[in-house]
């Protein structure tokens, strides 16, 4: 049997003899005449190869394949009538899985927490983390639906974007390193000890780039990796120092005992991370998830980093 050998008519017609225990009343609830309810019913019992009904009863009685069919038909109609709202309507925002994309100093723990906000919505969840510029190129080729990124896509005018938050860059040196308080220092500080990078495609590499330039700083090359574990890792084993924003101290903040965070002294060098989705086509959705990544934030999602720094506290906005 193939699925062509009935259709969602024919299984109306069964619902509503079944319900009704009558061709005659199924007819007339349905518009037809009771030859053509009768002719649908023998076509699903030659599609099915069983029968259906007991017609040597009055009313109409089902016979166990007739039961089977009549459960899977309700439901079957219920998920069919519901189909022009969950593809576009007030319930465009259900969706079978959903394809999340989160740069790699915000992955972890925070995909994991916002998870657990969003389960109940979505049944199913594809995850990419990754440099902020290649998961560009998959959102726009639409193999992603959703970014939380620090690039706002504001190039572009098919893309709603939702601030998740505002963060510092800090100053990361090793633990027994003096500490830094001025411009003087910092330069100081990048003539004698090497500077641990992102490298230079990376969204976090292009930002203190830039930076310095702003500052008139060249800084030679010496390390650059495409991990903040790793670049961390470097500071806590005393290669070199960083700049780096407190959400990728959380990721990587079992480096935090054997690394010195500072503030920057230089300030207003900050980067935002936002919530990136399609314009009008996931409904309420992106609010939901915007709302819950606000929430993972709020709750406690800084506390071991602010434990040791307090002072990074009211630089974080949220």
């Amino acid at each position: 049997m193939q699925h062509r050998d009935y259709d969602l008519a024919s299984l109306e017609v069964f619902v509503a003899v079944a319900e009704l225990g009558s061709m005659t009343r199924a007819a007339a609830r349905l518009g037809l005449t009771q030859s053509a309810v009768s002719h649908v019913v023998r076509q699903l019992e030659t599609a099915f190869a069983a029968q259906l009904l007991d017609r040597t009863i009055r009313p109409l009685a089902l016979t166990a394949a007739g039961q089977r069919l009549w459960h899977w038909s309700n439901r079957i109609l219920i998920d069919a009538r519901q189909l022009p709202a969950v593809i576009g309507g007030a319930d465009a925002s259900f969706m079978p899985e959903l394809r999340i994309g989160c740069i790699d100093t915000l992955a972890a723990p925070f995909i994991p927490r916002l998870l657990q906000g969003l389960r109940d919505r979505v049944p199913s969840f594809t995850i990419a983390s990754g440099l902020c510029g290649q998961l560009r190129e998959q959102f726009l080729a639409r193999r992603l639906d959703v970014l939380f990124t620090n690039d706002s896509f504001d190039d572009l005018d098919q893309v709603e974007s939702q601030r998740l938050l505002t963060e510092p860059f800090v100053l990361l040196l090793p633990r027994n390193a003096d500490e830094v308080t001025d411009e003087a220092g910092l330069r100081a500080l990048s003539r004698t000890v090497p500077l641990i990078r992102s490298t230079t495609d990376s969204a976090l590499g292009k930002l203190v780039d830039q930076h310095l330039r702003r500052l008139g700083m060249e800084v030679p090359r010496s390390f650059a990796f495409d991990a903040t574990d790793t670049v961390m890792a470097m500071v806590a084993e005393e290669m070199g120092w960083s700049l780096l924003p407190p959400t990728a101290l959380v990721k990587s903040r079992q480096h935090l005992s054997h690394i010195r965070v500072l503030p920057l002294p230089t300030p207003g060098f900050r980067r935002s991370i936002h919530v990136v989705t399609r314009k009008g086509e996931l409904g309420s959705l992106p609010a939901d998830i915007h709302k819950a990544g606000r929430t993972v934030i709020r709750r406690g999602y800084f506390t071991e980093v602010l434990a040791a720094s307090p002072w990074m506290a009211p630089m974080i906005t949220r």
